[in-house]
């Protein structure tokens, strides 16, 4: 029979990835932290928390399908009818090269991954990478930037790719480790979010498979229907903040995002650590 109590709180899960998987203030931080709140932190929660994701993921494959549907059709391409398309074009290998270092990492460390999730690791994490927003911030008033995803090159791809590896520490935001990253290395804050979605589907889809692969055994059918019913509540949300997120941006820095971790930060210590 279907527990009410736990219905709720997966939907609420939903929505809490809908609003913040694609912002830079840490998706997986939120979910733990109602989790906490709600004492809702078994391993088949933890489990919950991942495969979730799946539902924001949709809204952004679909989003950008022409665009991810060109990108491979240009990769193909150059690699079987040796058409050239020039040194500017955006094609899988930029994502490819964005998502080697997570993968690698991912795999290689997923066991001592899973022992860093607690709310002191999230209350750091929500600190230094708020930290790493404002240097962001800082570099976008150096020099020239890129300001079309063309003009990404492969080096760039793969220091971002680099950079989101800092998203392993629960809280500080897989989109914050790479929209910064993105700063970084010289593109524009516009530029720097469209790569953070695109970076997204393969990370975030080989996260699921792997959580899947370990743990897809103790997925019982109940929560097999919370999953899916919650993972439509965050598709649905996340298909409506990624427009919104998409035209702010341009207008607003990232500084406000930066105060609001910190702020969560000192909630966290002083509402739920000490």
């Amino acid at each position: 029979m279907l527990d009410v109590r736990k219905l709720i709180i997966s939907l609420i899960l939903g929505v809490v990835e809908g609003l913040t998987e694609f912002l830079p203030i840490s998706s997986t931080g939120h979910m733990m932290l109602v989790e906490s709140i709600f004492h809702y932190m078994e391993d088949s929660e933890k489990t919950f928390t991942v495969i979730i994701q799946l539902g924001a993921i949709l809204s952004i494959t679909i989003m950008f399908w022409n665009r991810l549907h060109s990108m491979s059709v240009v990769c193909m391409k150059k690699m079987f009818v040796k058409q050239h398309y020039g040194n500017n074009h955006l094609c899988i290998r930029h994502i490819l090269l964005g998502t080697f270092p997570g993968v690698m990492l991912g795999l290689i460390f997923y066991k001592e991954i899973k022992l860093i999730f607690g709310l002191t690791y999230i209350m750091y994490g929500l600190i230094i990478g708020g930290i790493f927003l404002l240097i962001g911030e800082l570099c976008l008033l150096k020099g020239p930037r890129v300001s079309e995803i063309d003009n990404i090159t492969y080096v760039q791809s793969f220091l971002i790719g680099c950079f989101q590896c800092l998203a392993f520490w629960p809280g500080f935001s897989r989109a914050g480790a790479t929209i910064g990253g993105g700063l970084l290395v010289g593109l524009n804050r516009r530029i720097s979010l469209e790569f953070s979605f695109f970076l997204a589907v393969p990370i975030i889809f080989g996260s699921v498979v792997l959580t899947l692969y370990h743990c897809g055994s103790s997925i019982s059918t109940t929560d097999a229907l919370l999953l899916i019913g919650s993972s439509i509540v965050a598709f649905v949300i996340a298909s409506l903040i990624v427009r919104c997120f998409l035209k702010i941006v341009q207008n607003i820095s990232l500084i406000p995002f930066a105060i609001y971790r910190f702020l969560l930060a000192g909630g966290i210590y002083w509402g739920l650590i000490t």
